[in-house]
């Protein structure tokens, strides 16, 4: 597993852009504010991040079955209960694939089980969580958990 760096700066209020080292950026700002738009949010963000992953992953592990037309879309769900956290993450696979052929249902179903149980880093992160260190300038952390 790679490690990675992600700059993120401020532009403005609510409106920030994130780097990476190769020099792609994306923008970031609340979904309410008219001045930071075109945007994502940062739940938005998480939700690429899992279908990205997904279709990178089945990329390689349904790459027997033709997906030239696969479209995945991600939805979050949250409750009241869930308190300021994302409750369900849903990752819907969409793809026709030939009527009949049970050998290529049951290849792309194993190729995107095997993406959320053992190749997507990002849904594999979210499922079982990972430790977060806000460090402040001092060096000092102030907070931690995971």
């Amino acid at each position: 597993m790679a490690d990675y760096r992600i700059e993120t700066v401020r532009n403005g209020y609510r409106n920030w852009t994130a780097r990476n080292d190769r020099g792609a950026e994306v923008r970031i700002g609340a979904d309410d504010d008219p001045d930071a738009q075109p945007s994502f949010t940062p739940v938005e963000l998480l939700l690429a991040a899992l279908g990205g992953c997904g279709g990178l992953v089945v990329d390689r592990t349904a790459r027997a079955v033709e997906h030239d037309g696969l479209r995945i879309v991600v939805e979050s769900r949250s409750r009241p209960e869930d308190d300021g956290r994302v409750g369900v993450l849903r990752v819907t696979y969409e793809l026709d694939l030939p009527e009949g052929d049970e050998t290529a249902a049951k290849v792309f179903e194993r190729g995107v089980r095997l993406t959320h149980e053992k190749y997507c880093t990002v849904s594999r992160t979210v499922e079982h969580g990972a430790r977060v260190e806000a460090v402040l300038p001092d060096g000092t952390v102030a907070f931690a958990a995971g």
